[in-house]
Formats: C-alpha cells, sequence, structure tokens
C-alpha cells in the first residue's frame, strides 16, 4: 500500500509490523524487566511478597511479550494473502 497526499508518495507500506503487536511486545519487554528487578530485590531483602510480585510481573511480562510477537505474525500472515 502506498501512502500519498497530494499527489506525492509519502512512503510505502509493505505490511510490516503492526502498531498493536509491537506495543504490546514493548510493553511484555518492560514487564519483565521491571519484575526481573522486584523479584530479585526481594531476593535480597527476603522480602517474600516483593519476590512473589516480581515473579507474578515477569511472567505477565512474558505473556505479553508472546502475545505482541503472535500478533504481528497473524497480521503479516493476513496482509500478505490479501496481496
Amino acid at each position: 500500500m502506498t501512502v500519498a497526499t497530494r499527489g506525492n508518495v509519502l512512503a510505502q507500506d509493505d505490511g510490516g509490523d503492526t502498531m498493536a503487536g509491537s506495543k504490546l511486545q514493548a510493553k511484555g519487554k518492560k514487564n519483565k524487566a521491571v519484575g526481573s528487578v522486584k523479584k530479585e530485590v526481594g531476593r535480597v531483602t527476603k522480602n517474600r511478597r516483593l519476590e512473589a510480585k516480581g515473579s507474578m510481573q515477569k511472567t505477565k511480562g512474558s505473556m505479553q511479550d508472546i502475545a505482541g510477537k503472535t500478533t504481528r505474525k497473524m497480521t503479516n500472515k493476513m496482509t500478505k494473502k490479501k496481496k
């Protein structure tokens, strides 16, 4: 798909990454990083509650990362079939 305004071509879109998948994947990576830090701080300070929260946040981030990758791949396959 070509994006154009007033006759000038601005960009070519070849069906690359979707914003939804990329945003979800970025959110997942952030949650994994924050969760890892919380888990480690909880372990070092012997705060079991913080360690558990960190572990849960890290798992949530992993799931978001996987969901984002899957969303991007499925969207890319669907846009390629339309062409």
